[in-house]
């Protein structure tokens, strides 16, 4: 079972990742210019863990079609997340090696705090925080059974209100060696798009319910607001903000006004991408021809695989610029992106040749979930 469209999207939103973290090479921050945060002052990982929950949400009512087997699903999920986590290790586990003076107490210590996610490669944070995500809706399984999908939001957002005013990154400091996200915070968003992915077919019947004219007053005002509020920057802090705090502690903590800004965007592609009218029909063919775009496409379906792909040529690159000239930055940024760009053709092939497709277990509800 495939969502093309959002297959896509995942597949953009890795596309930019890459960008991004290249960017943080000291001299790079102008690789920014063609990234969608020029448009709208977000970045990737907020779209990649809401669309993670959206699906999640719309598998349960089109698939799982009860919690008994969601919860299987889970459990393989995160044991799959799991072991591509630690895979995205293997930077952080060779330069420990290499580190002058480690002995074998430090690499066991360090692959102990591995193994229990409290420590790991940089930027990739993305898996630890999909980890918590699934493990919690799947502790929810429960409240799903007796009370419905909505009632996630409860034990979530009561997660998400005690972590505003802890500045600790990862889940109340635990990984916080290595994790930059209040991941205790980003479940939220992740527990409302899995309600709004259960509710999917009832916002749809909603929106084709609408006249034209009220549906284009509901798009244009959502295109507004998602425009504007690139310049919605007032985030007062919840306390006392550490001095050790990130320069974009606003984002880690998914403050809400982070969280709305995030909202109003993805309202709007929302909007666009679940209903049409004559009017619009031409802006939906243009922004669904893109995101199915075959290497975009094939990207989203590889998801996982890619990320971890790209957490190995970020630790490449950041550990070699050093000395290296402002040409030759932007000469090895262009190649690893361009790499980058084409290599999900390759793991497609890889990933469907007779005898990886012939290994897979037969069980699985979503082979190809990622």
């Amino acid at each position: 079972m495939r969502f093309d469209v959002l297959d896509g999207i995942r597949g953009h939103l890795l596309f930019m990742m890459m960008i991004t973290h290249m960017s943080a090479v000291p001299g790079m921050s102008y690789l920014l210019n063609i990234h969608h945060a020029v448009i709208f002052s977000l970045w990737d990982a907020e779209f990649l863990v809401l669309l993670s929950g959206l699906l999640a949400g719309i598998l349960y009512v089109d698939k799982f079609k009860g919690p008994q087997k969601q919860a299987r699903f889970l459990r393989s999920r995160l044991v799959k997340i799991y072991r591509f986590y630690l895979y995205s290790t293997g930077p952080f586990l060779i330069l420990l090696a290499l580190s002058p003076g480690v002995g074998l107490p430090d690499m066991v210590g360090g692959m102990l705090e591995v193994l229990l996610i409290q420590n790991g490669g940089g930027f990739s944070d993305i898996l630890p925080i999909y980890i918590y995500c699934f493990a919690l809706l799947w502790l929810a399984t429960v409240t799903i059974v007796r009370f419905g999908t909505i009632w996630v939001l409860v034990p979530s957002a009561l997660i998400y209100l005690l972590s505003q005013p802890n500045y600790a990154p990862g889940f109340f400091g635990l990984g916080q060696k290595f994790m930059m996200f209040d991941i205790a915070a980003w479940q939220f968003l992740f527990a409302i798009f899995y309600v709004v992915g259960s509710k999917y077919h009832e916002i749809c019947r909603w929106l084709r319910s609408l006249p034209d004219r009220q549906f284009l007053g509901l798009l244009a005002t959502a295109g507004v607001l998602a425009l504007s509020q690139r310049w919605l920057w007032v985030y007062p802090p919840f306390g006392t903000l550490p001095d050790e705090a990130h320069a974009l502690w606003f984002r880690m903590q998914l403050h809400p006004v982070h969280l709305l800004r995030t909202l109003l965007v993805t309202a709007f592609f929302g909007l666009l991408l679940a209903h049409s009218t004559p009017v619009t029909r031409w802006a939906q063919r243009v922004v669904q021809w893109y995101f199915t775009l075959k290497l975009l496409r094939l990207c989203g379906v590889w998801a996982i695989q890619m990320f971890v792909i790209h957490v190995y040529l970020i630790a490449f690159f950041f550990y070699f610029h050093e000395g290296w000239g402002a040409t030759m930055k932007l000469s090895v940024a262009v190649v690893l992106q361009l790499v980058f760009m084409v290599l999900p053709l390759g793991v497609d092939w890889w990933m469907k040749r007779p005898n990886h497709a012939r290994s897979k277990t037969k069980g699985d509800v979503h082979p190809k979930a990622t």
